[in-house]
């Protein structure tokens, strides 16, 4: 069976749900410990024209958060076993390069300072993300990475969704506003996504049968 084709054997929910929490956890994990632990100094990257123009905005927290939260429930959607098996080969390519960039190039970004009247819920949703990520392991961004892999795989299980389920992207300038990531760590994580979907056959046009039978099953 091609990547992307309908499998006629829908896996069931549960199975889904443990596979998504582990691939979730597994990754979470080692993007942790090695923003932690840097193999050398970090490089300091660049602030470019496109970064300034973009700037520094505290109340962005709230939809950088969301962008991290959508992934594992457009993942939830992936209901055919080859198809789900082909996003998680595209995922494990892509977020496997993007560990070797961190491991072999560290780089860091200098964070703004959070300011004093900040409310007391968007003071909590900062001081959770400063406590949990460390401004290391910037380039490539794993942040657009996941979503750009997800999204490509729930397009090819639900055909009708290709409307809509780009409106994720609208988010991907949160990592610049919130200075998570500069401008160049976006485009990076894009190109090792893209990759990663190459690698698993997902970037192929789906043949017409597969994109019908997915569509009558939505």
């Amino acid at each position: 069976m091609t990547p992307g084709a309908t499998d006629a054997r829908p896996l069931a929910f549960g199975l889904r749900l443990a596979a998504v929490l582990a691939v979730v956890a597994v990754g979470s994990l080692l993007y942790l410990w090695i923003n932690a632990h840097p193999t050398r100094s970090p490089a300091l990257l660049p602030v470019t024209a496109l970064d300034r123009a973009i700037g520094w905005h505290a109340w962005t927290i709230w939809p950088y958060w969301l962008l991290l939260c959508i992934n594992p429930f457009l993942a939830l959607g992936l209901r055919d076993r080859a198809l789900l098996r082909a996003a998680f080969k595209a995922y494990a390519v892509a977020m496997g390069l993007n560990m070797a960039i961190w491991l072999a190039w560290p780089t860091r970004i200098v964070r703004h300072a959070l300011p004093d009247d900040l409310g007391g819920a968007t003071r909590a949703a900062w001081d959770l993300l400063y406590a949990l990520d460390e401004p290391h392991t910037c380039f490539p961004s794993g942040h657009i990475t996941i979503p750009v892999v997800v999204m490509v795989a729930f397009a090819r299980q639900h055909p009708a969704s290709r409307p809509w389920i780009w409106l994720p992207t609208l988010l991907f300038p949160t990592i610049v506003s919130t200075g998570q990531h500069y401008a160049i760590d976006l485009f990076a994580g894009i190109a090792t996504a893209a990759v990663g979907l190459a690698w698993a056959g997902l970037l192929r046009r789906q043949p017409r049968a597969a994109t019908a039978v997915a569509m009558a099953r939505d």
